[in-house]
């Protein structure tokens, strides 16, 4: 499946395998993880422990999905002799957590007689005393019963990006002994610690996250990197192939079986309207959508003829748990999630049971301590006082169904009912069967949702959440699943968005094909933008590891997590760097040959202007250098920066620029294999017995990798990157004919000094005589870069080298520098230098580039040195 390290079958010398499985957020990577731990325990894996999350609540909803879709269907009796689970579902959040994990060494000797062979499975809270009871358990019980032939353990991490992730940056500050270290990882690790027992234990740790953004970045020595292998799962839509793998596959039954993540809601979505931006009354977006909720509600009621409602479910009681579901409606939910503060989840909640003044502050408050609030008979009276606003809805729905069903190529687009039938319906069981609840770390809150039937007296009741608006923060952001979610009111931002804690908050993915034209997401517009590039460097990710499963051997660049321009990949990483791929508007390569006794790349030079193709430049009337007639394209610009040498710079193909071009290369040919351009990143090799250099920020063959770049996602809407301009706007979705006709062309000119002519052998063939420019030169690097500027420079004066080409043209300058336009062209400008006492000139070149291009920031554990 992965991208494994060593011999197939091969274990590390320490005999622990650490790998990671990147999901996506409600794709279904809980059943990803009980299908292997299905197949390992069929395989006979001895030892068997989940870390179910940081939360008691995804503790118990682990345990549960366990119990009822993996442990063996048999009498409890028979299921104790056939394994022995830890803890027993009875003592989850209950009593002392010592005891929770004690197994008696005894049981564990008849589990393991060979007549038997049970296998023991743990449950555990990812918190440093359950993992510690763990720890202590297994090394005192366990292990010792095992010792006698090779046994295998293999460790599940559930959200693994959660609690799992050591800050090495952080703890490198912190004192050993007194500092506030991180412990989660390190008791996770002390579960496999060597002991007198161990010496014949395997352990696998298999890490699963949809963000691993900080499993990836975190030192590669932290004691659960993925260091051995790691893969990602694919999700159901209409496109993918098996061979080779992509981060979708096809699934026949279509829309109603897909997938509905990222792409269905910020891209694919788009002509359904499934995202709708807020305006700042809150008031207002919580009417609206409130009504887009029930409206919703109502027509999925409609759709399922026979069950019972919300409102009559209340005071049906059944003979069965199986009778109770199958005589009720599916669950229909809302989320509200107004901000981080628990103060605000509960006033959002007391609005909407006091809306229209149907109750008092001190009465809401009480119904909503009790459990049992609904909303007032005000919703009711709002129907009948704007019908017309609740109806336009029920249309809005039906623009989306058609929409989705072209998109989706669908038969037909869902039906719904009419109007009447949908007030009749809403008046009747959705405004009287709609809960409302918060749903937080505050005491009074409830704990999670529930969609399995209720016990009675003597019966058993319709499940509590059949259609629930909950007001939520940060515990609703990972792991629980909100069952039939189809509005979402996101009202929370952040001064520091980050993607990784962002995207976990995204409830509304799911599998929720059935009625995708029902959902909206409610959200400001520039939250909306954010999400939608949460998405793209997600996708980016997900393909580069899909890559690495395909070629395997072939993929020598390091994973490589993304930035966005205005938000960071993960803030549980401290100190990380942004590296762009752009190198700036106007890069300067200030390095140069001035030690040996003919720079080499006086020859580029003079092989780039033959005779009879510059002229003169001149501003007003003094000549200010020569400039060629007609400009280059990217890849020729390209050709020209990488054809530079230099005698003290070769970065060679194993440093982290190449790494990172490396990545970025293959991830454009992913989008287009059969026309694969060659490596971006070319630099020259590395002489035999000689070290790389160490890498530059002005490095010329970054520059010219960035311009390859360029050109090649002129054909590619390749995920990942955003455009330089104005709009960053993202280039998967970007206009690419309108990007390949304002591709930039590139003017190469010499910038002339009052120094000496030049006079090297190589320049004799020039039909122009260059004069030097005389600027010092400090270990190898030409001072002063571009020179001396003048930005109030008038019509007559010279504002500065990076506008040479604009004098050339006899353009107005740009008034306000920086980024040159979209559109227009740059330059490559060469400096001939010859410092006084220097014996031969030497070359330094500046580099001119307009906006409009591909760019993308990398997130590294330390930045590039400048030199």
């Amino acid at each position: 499946m992965g991208a494994a390290v060593g011999p197939a079958g091969a274990w590390p010398e320490d005999r622990v395998r650490r790998g990671l499985v990147m999901g996506a957020v409600q794709s279904g990577k809980t059943g990803s993880m009980f299908g292997v731990a299905a197949k390992s325990l069929d395989a006979g894996v001895d030892v068997l422990v989940v870390l179910s999350g940081t939360r008691l609540s995804l503790w118990r909803q682990t345990l549960d999905r366990f119990q009822a879709q993996l442990d063996l269907p048999l009498t409890h009796a028979a299921r104790e002799r056939a394994r022995i689970l830890r803890p027993a579902a009875d003592q989850v959040g209950l009593g002392k957590v010592s005891r929770m994990y004690e197994v008696q060494p005894a049981r564990v000797r008849r589990a393991r007689h060979p007549s038997r062979r049970s296998p023991l499975v743990f449950f555990a809270l990812k918190q440093t005393d359950h993992l510690h009871a763990l720890a202590t358990s297994l090394r005192t019980n366990v292990f010792p019963q095992l010792s006698d032939a090779d046994f295998h353990m293999l460790v599940l991490d559930d959200e693994a990006d959660d609690g799992s992730v050591l800050d090495a940056a952080v703890e490198a500050s912190e004192d050993p002994v007194y500092g506030n270290l991180k412990q989660i990882p390190r008791s996770i690790a002390s579960l496999w610690r060597p002991t007198e027992h161990t010496n014949n234990m395997h352990t696998t740790y298999l890490a699963y996250t949809a963000t691993p953004q900080a499993n990836f970045l975190q030192d590669h020595h932290n004691p659960l990197a993925p260091r051995d292998f790691v893969m990602s799962l694919r999700t159901p839509a209409d496109v993918g192939e098996l061979v080779p793998r992509s981060s979708t596959y096809r699934e026949p039954q279509g829309l109603p079986r897909m997938y509905t993540g990222g792409e269905m809601f910020y891209r694919r979505g788009g002509a359904a309207g499934l995202c709708l931006p807020t305006e700042d009354d809150l008031s207002d977006e919580l009417i609206r959508g409130l009504r887009a909720f029930l409206v919703a509600g109502a027509v999925r009621f409609l759709a399922q003829p026979g069950k019972a409602g919300p409102s009559s479910a209340r005071a049906c009681t059944f003979s069965s748990r199986e009778e109770a579901t199958a005589a009720c409606i599916e669950p229909h939910s809302m989320l509200i999630h107004p901000a981080a503060a628990i103060a605000e989840h509960r006033q959002v909640a007391l609005d909407l049971l006091t809306w229209g003044g149907a109750r008092t502050p001190a009465e809401a408050a009480e119904i909503l301590k009790s459990g049992v609030a609904t909303l007032p008979h005000t919703v009711a009276q709002d129907l009948l006082a704007n019908e017309a606003q609740w109806q336009a809805w029920l249309d809005e729905f039906r623009s989306s169904a058609r929409a989705l069903a072209l998109e989706f190529a669908q038969p037909q687009p869902a039906v719904l009912p009419a109007w009447e039938d949908v007030r009749r319906a809403l008046l009747d069981e959705l405004i009287p069967g709609t809960r409302v609840s918060v749903v937080n770390s505050h005491p009074d809150s409830d704990d999670r949702p529930e969609y399995e039937p209720g016990v009675g007296d003597g019966t058993w009741l319709a499940p509590r959440d059949l259609c629930t608006i909950f007001v939520s923060g940060n515990v609703m952001s990972r792991g629980i699943t909100l069952e039939g979610l189809t509005t979402t009111l996101f009202l929370r931002g952040a001064s520091q968005p980050l993607a990784d804690t962002q995207m976990q908050m995204q409830r509304w993915f799911g599998f929720r094909g059935e009625y995708l034209h029902l959902c909206r997401l409610l959200a400001p517009a520039v939250q909306l933008r954010q999400f939608a590039s949460y998405h793209d460097t997600d996708e980016a990710l997900r393909q580069f590891v899909i890559g690495t499963m395909n070629h395997p051997k072939d993929n020598q660049s390091a994973l490589q997590v993304l930035h966005g321009r205005d938000f960071l990949a993960t803030g549980k990483i401290a100190n990380l760097g942004q590296f762009p791929l752009v190198p700036g508007p106007a890069p300067f390569v200030a390095l140069t040959n001035a030690h040996v006794d003919v720079d080499p790349n006086l020859s580029v030079v003079a092989g780039a202007f033959p005779p009879g193709t510059s002229v003169d430049v001149m501003h007003p009337s003094t000549v200010r250098g020569r400039i060629g007639t007609e400009p280059l394209s990217l890849l020729d610009a390209a050709a020209l920066l990488d054809s530079l040498s230099y005698t003290d710079y070769r970065p060679g193909t194993s440093s982290r620029i190449w790494r990172m071009w490396n990545n970025v290369h293959s991830r454009v040919c992913a989008h287009s294999p059969a026309a694969a351009p060659r490596p971006f990143y070319t630099p020259p090799e590395v002489p035999a017995g000689s070290s790389p250099s160490v890498e530059r920020a002005d490095c010329p063959y970054a520059i010219a990798a960035y311009l390859r770049l360029w050109d090649a996602c002129l054909t590619r809407h390749v995920r990942g990157l955003f455009s330089t301009d104005r709009t960053a706007a993202r280039w998967s979705m970007t206009d690419l004919a309108s990007k390949r006709q304002q591709q930039p062309r590139f003017w190469v000119g010499i910038r002339y000094g009052e120094g000496p002519p030049a006079e090297p052998t190589c320049l004799k063939k020039l039909d122009f005589t260059i004069r030097s420019t005389s600027r010092k030169v400090v270990d190898g690097q030409l001072d002063n870069a571009w020179g001396s500027r003048d930005p109030d420079a008038g019509p007559q004066g010279y504002r500065g080298d990076d506008f040479f080409d604009y004098y050339h043209r006899g353009e107005a300058v740009p008034s306000d520098g920086g980024w040159r336009s979209p559109g227009t062209d740059g330059q490559i400008l060469f400096f001939v230098n010859q410092e006084k006492g220097q014996t031969s000139p030497s070359v330094a070149v500046g580099v001119c580039i307009p906006s409009g291009g591909p760019d993308q920031i990398a997130a590294l554990t330390n930045t590039l040195e400048s030199s």
